[in-house]
């Protein structure tokens, strides 16, 4: 018979601006097996896409959660008008897939459409380890990024949820965003995403 799977304590959450080194490796693991299956147009192979997402890693862009003992909890993107969680430029792709294929790769990666312009600071995909989810992470690193958005001015906080995704959206939602008219955004072939905003008190 199986072992129940050990479901750690709940523990308030050391919530930092920035990927620190050491934990690069844990951060694209989990970012990929979050958002993996919407960074490239075609399937790729875990190994590779978690290398890109190290190679592509901005770490200042990022608010992460730690455990008391340093563990990755969770993290939370951040795009603004300086850019958002991943370089965008072909240097990753190219570290990864060599001179020819990375720059194919890195045209392909191209189709995809980013949000409207916004002076909102936007939440660029937001993960939680399964082991600590509904343990009050999500909600810690958005009060993070709220007090972040306030320092630097901005008015409110935005979410982008793709279509199909329902718990997403739910989710969200549950944390106060509220839906705005939804946007053609990712890639073209895809139906218009959900975008959320929290407005940010004064």
């Amino acid at each position: 018979m199986p072992q129940a799977q050990h479901r750690p304590q709940p523990v308030p959450p050391d919530i930092r601006r920035g990927v620190p080194d050491a934990l690069r490796q844990a951060a694209a693991v989990l970012y990929w097996r979050h958002f993996g299956a919407q960074l490239l147009p075609l399937p790729v192979a875990p190994r590779r896409g978690i290398a890109l997402i190290r190679t592509a890693m901005r770490p200042q862009q990022a608010l992460v959660a730690l455990s008391p003992s340093g563990e990755l909890l969770g993290l939370a993107g951040l795009r603004d008008a300086g850019g958002g969680f991943l370089d965008p430029a072909p240097d990753s792709f190219v570290a990864v897939w060599g001179q020819a294929g990375g720059r194919l790769r890195h045209m392909a990666a191209a189709l995809y459409r980013p949000g409207a312009a916004t002076a909102d600071l936007v939440l660029d995909g937001l993960a939680v380890h399964p082991l600590w989810r509904r343990q009050g992470i999500a909600r810690a690193l958005v009060r993070a990024a709220m007090d972040h958005a306030r320092a630097r001015g901005h008015a409110g906080l935005r979410a982008e949820v793709e279509a199909r995704n329902q718990a997403g959206l739910a989710a969200w939602r549950a944390l106060g965003f509220q839906p705005l008219p939804r946007q053609r955004l990712g890639w073209p072939w895809a139906a218009p995403a959900h975008v959320l905003r929290l407005p940010l008190p004064g």
